[in-house]
């Protein structure tokens, strides 16, 4: 009894709390997993049912935790954030929140905007009235909450369950009124949440207040701890849906327990869902992907915009979601299964092939001295075994961007350090000094990068110059160039047949390359850029297949499939 009890409190803290945070594209699935991680009864899908996904030993691998799932499954509580930015727009004077609806529409009048707001669920809701007091503690960040006090800690839940509905009810309205609508308002009231703490309908001509960026996530964080505090024992808690970087970082900060899960289809299947369930057009997709891209005009953008890209670029866990049958979420429970069983018991098996590889490319992406992203590379041959590795960075003998600075350039004119052109080209130097000048009374300012060196990118500096985006003149050979490269250098044997890891998606270039080397599949974790998809690997008697990654990377990798204790150890203690 005793040693069952040690085995217990080994492995009880991975039991007593979880929280995922999901992150994708919209109508990539975050709300669909959200449901089935909601379920308090559960039963995953048999290996006969998922086709071909899992084939050798990972058909085996699933079979393990399948079978642990299903005996240790606690349905977990959701947290939608769409149902947090109900709140904030819930507690709006009726004048500030018709004006701020009417600014998020494209077609639709003042008239009807008002009518909406007067008219329509919130004028309607009794949470404005009954529960006021306890939503305004809930988002006055200010204000101290007595965690203790079991009456307040089960409103923000009661809140959180009735404002379900409300939501539910306010997005029918908003998409009756004008098609879209619902997804343009939540965005921008998630916007104007990050920059000023609040919703306006003029959030972006206001004063930027550093510290809204996590605002929201705060709220998150305060419903987190009632939840913990109600439940008193095991908790789990997603959030649906995580779409700004900081954000994610704000959790990953402070939860040793919290892991930030992808969601991703093709694009494919996520565009034919839209268009065929949601009625959105191939504009109105479009203007979602651009909206949630990080891309736009606004100051403080790369902070307030959502950027599903980079979250998915630092997603933890990323699962693959077909979508090409719309009732049909097999493939997507059984990874969960997995994933799950794996965070209530690490090291329950080993990872998977591809698993393995790509982590050697997260972790060789390491050595890259690009100061604008840091990429991995592996090529492989078919049958998964390490031909080569590569990450961007320049050529060998030069020096990486990140160990040079804009204040060597201006002064020290080091011949191995800059180039010719960079030390005697006037209007590269004219730009340069513009940027040395202005990093010197930002700093004088602040003593952020006091001690810090200040690298500066060649490219922007260069590209200033004739006001264009040339991606030409970057000074570093992308990830996937460097692994080809490596193989042409010390040589080794054909890769015919073989496959390409990346940590991002090949570009145009280095898809072509890929291409004439006989590449047969290309491992990606970003969603394929350009034109690079439907030009260059789409064609031919030998397009490479595409397959996007899925599984655990990163320290999830090592928190996931390392045991805590060895296996056989365990077994022993609780046979004695």
């Amino acid at each position: 009894m005793a040693e069952k009890k040690f085995i217990s409190e080994l492995f009880l803290e991975n039991n007593q709390f979880i929280l995922v945070g999901l992150t994708g594209r919209t109508g990539s699935g975050c709300t669909t997993t959200a449901n089935i991680l909601e379920s308090k009864n559960i039963s995953f899908p048999e290996l006969s049912s998922l086709g071909s996904f899992y084939n050798g030993l990972d058909a085996r691998r699933y079979s393990i935790v399948k079978k642990f799932a299903e005996e240790y499954w606690g349905n977990f509580y959701s947290i939608k954030v769409s149902d947090l930015i109900s709140i904030y727009l819930l507690l709006l004077p009726t004048t500030n929140l018709s004006n701020f609806i009417y600014s998020c529409g494209e077609r639709i009048t003042k008239k009807s905007s008002r009518h909406l707001v007067k008219n329509g669920v919130l004028s309607k809701s009794f949470l404005k009235y009954k529960y006021s007091d306890v939503i305004k503690q809930l988002l006055d960040h200010q204000s101290e909450i007595d965690f203790s006090d079991k009456k307040i800690i089960r409103s923000f839940i009661r809140i959180l369950q009735l404002v379900r509905k409300l939501t539910r009810d306010l997005k029918a309205e908003l998409n009756k009124l004008e098609s879209g609508l619902y997804v343009s308002v939540y965005q921008s009231a998630g916007k104007s949440i990050r920059r000023i703490g609040k919703v306006d309908a003029e959030y972006e001509s206001k004063d930027f207040i550093p510290n809204s960026v996590f605002h929201l996530p705060e709220t998150i964080n305060r419903v987190i701890k009632s939840i913990r505090k109600v439940k008193d024992g095991r908790a789990y808690v997603v959030i649906d849906a995580i779409r700004n970087p900081y954000e994610a970082k704000f959790f990953k900060d402070r939860y040793a327990a919290f892991h930030l899960v992808s969601i991703n289809a093709p694009d494919e299947h996520r565009t034919r869902y839209l268009q065929k369930l949601h009625k959105f057009s191939a504009d109105q997709i479009k203007k979602i992907d651009d909206e949630e891209s990080g891309k736009g005009d606004s100051e403080y953008k790369h902070l307030t915009n959502p950027n599903v890209k980079r979250c998915i670029e630092i997603s933890d866990i990323h699962l693959f979601n077909p979508k090409n049958e719309y009732d049909n979420n097999n493939v997507l429970k059984a990874q969960i299964a997995w994933y799950i069983a794996l965070m209530q018991h690490p090291g329950l098996i080993s990872p998977t092939s591809m698993e393995r590889v790509m982590q050697v490319a997260y972790a060789v992406k390491l050595n890259s001295g690009c100061i604008s992203r840091q990429v991995g590379a592996v090529v492989t041959d078919n049958d998964n075994s390490i031909k080569s590795v590569g990450w961007n960075d320049v050529a060998k003998g030069q020096i990486p961007c990140a160990m040079r600075s804009i204040d060597g350039l201006i002064n020290d004119f080091h011949s191995e350090t800059y180039s010719h052109y960079e030390r005697n080209n006037d209007k590269f130097r004219g730009k340069a000094l513009e940027f040395y000048e202005t990093f010197k009374t930002v700093t004088q300012q602040s003593s952020s990068f006091t001690g810090r060196n200040i690298s500066y990118c060649f490219k922007d500096i260069h590209n200033s110059i004739d006001n264009n985006s040339n991606q030409v003149h970057t000074r570093a050979l992308h990830a996937e160039e460097n692994a080809f490269l490596q193989l042409a250098k010390y040589g080794g044997s054909g890769i015919v047949g073989g496959k390409l890891y990346t940590t991002a998606s090949p570009c145009e270039l280095c898809a072509k390359k890929a291409y004439q080397l006989g590449i047969s599949e290309v491992v990606f974790i970003d969603p394929y850029p350009g034109i690079t998809k439907d030009h260059i690997i789409n064609i031919g008697f030998m397009p490479p297949k595409l397959i996007q990654f899925r599984g655990a990377i990163g320290k999830a990798y090592h928190r996931l499939y390392e045991q805590v204790i060895p296996i056989k150890d365990e077994l022993d203690y609780i046979l004695n």
